[in-house]
């Protein structure tokens, strides 16, 4: 049985989500009604190949980053100083937040909840006739793995705490959460309205899958679960070395037979 995470972001109290001092955390709501702590993306990377770093030109541009007001201008920026890959994506939104112009992902996920909102019950119809993908995800108690549609490692990482993970079944929820970020990535990589995901977990250990269909909503994503064995990124979970997501590669999620 698979049963739907809000992905919040925690913001301490007294502060607006638009600029906050949090390390883009998502909440995993536990049976118990208690909540775990598990970070969105590990920075454990290599130091990005740029000419100059993210944090410098932050620094030097910030006066014109003050006056963004939507996701799509940083990304915008970003791909203009080719942050492409995740470890200078990352650096470039830890840069924004710590020089306190934005809270990247805090404004994302306030984008999402209004166009959900906007978009009520249209947002299956808009995903029918929008293109689609098929991701592949896989955890152990300390990594995800994820896998595009022809079985190919787009992400592996450790989760950044993995003694918040707890049970499995938390690991399996975390990892699927993941893909689903991803896809949103390349969902408005592609500059889609909306999008369907077809995701195929290695496990479901009966998790909640009320919480993951409400967290692709926000995502503008239509989901479909299943679990499946073989499974291509549980295959390739014990692996010890990490890959990191890559923008230029974004488009390659989607998969033909899912867009037909």
């Amino acid at each position: 049985m698979v049963n739907n995470q809000i992905r919040h972001h925690w913001v301490p109290a007294n502060r607006t989500p638009a600029v906050t001092h949090s390390r883009r955390y998502l909440e995993v709501e536990m049976t118990s009604r208690r909540y775990l702590e598990v970070e969105m993306t590990s920075r454990r990377y290599p130091a990005a190949d740029t000419t100059v770093s993210p944090e410098k030109i932050v620094r030097l541009r910030a006066a014109e980053l003050s006056t963004y007001s939507c996701t799509s201008q940083f990304d915008r920026f970003a791909t203009q100083h080719r942050f492409h890959d995740a470890a200078s994506f990352d650096r470039y939104v830890f840069a924004l937040l710590d020089a306190g112009i934005v809270d990247y992902d805090a404004l994302r996920q306030a984008e999402a909840k209004r166009a959900a909102k906007r978009a009520g019950g249209k947002l299956s119809r808009l995903a029918a006739a929008a293109p689609g993908l098929r991701l592949f995800s896989a955890a152990t108690m300390t990594s995800f793995t994820i896998c595009r549609t022809d079985g190919h490692l787009v992400w592996h990482d450790v989760f950044r705490r993995p003694a918040a993970i707890g049970i499995p079944a938390s690991a399996a929820e975390a990892s699927a959460r993941q893909a689903i970020w991803l896809a949103w990535r390349a969902r408005t990589h592609v500059g889609a309205p909306a999008a369907r995901l077809r995701l195929v977990m290695a496990d479901s250990y009966d998790i909640t899958t009320r919480r993951l269909h409400h967290a692709a909503q926000t995502a503008g994503l239509v989901l479909e679960l299943s679990i499946a064995q073989p499974n291509p990124a549980a295959q390739q979970r014990a692996r010890r070395d990490f890959i990191g997501w890559s923008e230029p590669d974004l488009r390659f999620l989607f998969d033909r037979k899912e867009s037909a």
